[in-house]
């Protein structure tokens, strides 16, 4: 081989080693970029968790602060028209409470009866929208943030009325919370250097903000930023571009409300402190990246002559995966040298991604063929059913009933696969939705077992409980769990066995117990069953999916309970017992959250 051949062998092998690693090199740096990003929503959802957590503070602040309105109005009607005491009860329990302003009793005028610090002369709160709800509503108030008139800066009041044994309103407790102990309590939560901490009431009205610790008042109203409307409207902003409340530099922003009162918890970090270690990070990825594609192109002119028909290889072989040709590719034998030196280990690292190529593409296949399958088991007895009933003269009115009953459980099969699909997938996505109403338990029950008693001759179904127990839940959804767990006990048990309901109410809680004489679980599969796809080695030989113990487990929990399952081991049985609040709720409808 000439110089001239040499050289011309050389640069196509530079060529080559650089066309072949260009692809490699792409995905490292896109690889780069991804993870980058991903950094970026990780400091995000990391400041919404801070936001979280400080909201559930605002939240208990301020249900301590009503509770404890509730109670000074309940001792204001025990002391009547001692006003000494009653003075001296407020006076004492102000020096215990550290995180108040002041404690007040009106009359329903709005003028003062009593406090725990003198009021002004003539002070008069009648006009204060928390005085007159508080009036009308009968109910204690959260107020929104205003301008104190004692102490002339912005405050917030929980009211509670004082009702006497005919709840008539006698007058109205005002507790005045310290909002400077707030933040100090929000911020003992911790921030990382640089975050910005604040907190709005529900009009959008900044209550305080790190970073500008005494605001004026026009200052505080921010309701017209449209990301702190976004919020108000409840749900999280999490934002990479944010100028901020008061003209400061860029940041990044998680916009969290409360989740009972509304208010508005916001946590900023000023992007130039929030990536800079990110950024040097990528800059030190970025560099090395550049150096390693430099000097690859180095040693591929320096070893040209000894690597050109390894490389040459390889780019065959490449070619032969990149046309999808998985059935004809052989590993490469690395250099019969035994160099060990980076094309070895190129060339074991392509035999690899190669045999994991393969492996998907077998994997893949397999799924496909198990769904087809599947889906072939389910559709054949319906086209079956179909060319029967085509032909009426083929089958007598008895088998054709036959025909049209197989015809109804075999679509009800394919039903129960959607719904249970489709109930997964919302589950995951956070959107299934439950509609509580007043309904009595003891008949859902009665229902599901004469249903399922209808679906077997092998069986027999006992119901032990009280004549009816009242609860609020979705009744539909109680009676696809129950469906689930009967059925399974069903299918699980032998011929001749006996599933066992049991329902009893204690502390409020209503319980459900299904127990079986099937083949029980082992105690590593007591939780295992839940997972979604979930299928024991016993359970395999029986026809399902594996995701309704799943589903069951969610719908109990977004009630406000629990699933759980108990088994001495194999061939013992199984009960599934599951409880649910048997009180009423708040509102009708619900959403369950993975």
């Amino acid at each position: 081989m000439n110089g001239m051949l040499r050289i011309r062998l050389r640069a196509k092998l530079m060529v080559g080693v650089f066309l072949v690693l260009l692809p490699l090199l792409g995905l490292m740096l896109f690889g780069l970029v991804e993870n980058y990003e991903l950094r970026r929503t990780s400091l995000l959802n990391s400041m919404r968790q801070t936001a979280n957590t400080s909201g559930l503070l605002v939240d208990a602040s301020l249900q301590e602060a009503r509770r404890l309105a509730q109670a000074v109005a309940a001792e204001s009607v025990s002391h009547g028209p001692e006003l000494n005491r009653l003075q001296a009860f407020l006076a004492r329990l102000a020096r215990e409470r550290t995180d108040l302003i002041n404690l007040g009793v009106f009359d329903t005028a709005g003028r003062p009866i009593a406090a725990a610090t003198p009021w002004p002369e003539g002070l008069d709160i009648s006009d204060r929208s928390y005085f007159q709800q508080a009036l009308q509503t009968k109910e204690p108030v959260i107020s929104e943030l205003v301008i104190g008139r004692t102490v002339k800066r912005p405050a917030v009041i929980a009211a509670a009325p004082i009702l006497d044994a005919d709840r008539q309103v006698q007058g109205v407790v005002t507790v005045s919370l310290r909002l400077d102990q707030l933040a100090r309590r929000m911020l003992d939560i911790g921030l990382r250097p640089g975050q910005a901490l604040f907190l709005t009431d529900p009009r959008g009205r900044l209550v305080f903000h790190t970073a500008r610790l005494e605001p004026s008042w026009e200052e505080r109203d921010l309701s017209k930023v449209k990301e702190i409307q976004e919020a108000l409207a409840g749900e999280p902003v999490l934002m990479r571009e944010f100028t901020g409340l008061f003209h400061e530099d860029r940041r990044i922003a998680a916009l969290v409300p409360t989740a009972q009162h509304g208010w508005l918890v916001g946590v900023t970090w000023g992007t130039q402190e929030a990536f800079e270690d990110m950024n040097r990070i990528q800059r030190q990825q970025l560099a090395a990246f550049v150096t390693l594609s430099l000097l690859v192109l180095a040693g591929a002119g320096a070893l040209a002559g000894y690597l050109s028909g390894r490389v040459a290889r390889l780019v065959a072989h490449a070619h032969t995966l990149g046309r999808g040709e998985l059935g004809e590719w052989s590993p490469i034998e690395p250099s019969h040298l035994g160099t060990g030196d980076e094309l070895d280990e190129l060339t074991e690292a392509f035999n690899h991604m190669a045999g994991e190529l393969k492996a998907e593409r077998e994997r893949r296949e397999t799924f496909i063929a198990s769904v087809a399958h599947d889906l072939k088991n389910l559709t054949t007895p319906l086209s079956l059913a179909a060319r029967l009933l085509r032909d009426p003269a083929r089958q007598s009115p008895e088998a054709r009933e036959r025909t049209l009953a197989r015809l109804g459980y075999q679509t009800t099969r394919i039903e129960r696969l959607v719904a249970d699909l489709l109930d997964a997938s919302r589950i995951d996505a956070g959107h299934f939705n439950l509609f509580f109403q007043r309904h009595d338990l003891m008949k859902l029950v009665r229902s599901v077992l004469d249903e399922q008693q209808e679906g077997t001759n092998s069986h027999r179904l006992v119901l032990e409980g009280p004549e009816s127990l009242e609860l609020e839940a979705d009744p539909e959804r109680l009676a696809q769990v129950l469906t689930n767990l009967v059925s399974n006990g069903i299918k699980y048990s032998p011929e001749g066995g006996e599933v066992r309901v049991r329902v009893s109410e204690a502390g409020g809680m209503a319980c459900v117990q299904v127990a079986d004489s099937g083949i029980g679980l082992q105690p590593q599969e007591l939780d295992e069953v839940f997972e979604p796809y979930a299928r024991t080695a016993a359970a395999r030989k029986i026809r399902g999916l594996g995701l309704g113990l799943y589903i069951c487990r969610a719908i109990i929990e977004a009630h406000g309970g629990s699933l759980r399952a108990r088994s001495e081991g194999r061939g013992t049985g199984t009960t599934f017992m599951f409880t649910i609040p048997a009180r009423p709720r708040g509102g009708d409808v619900t959403s369950v959250s993975q």
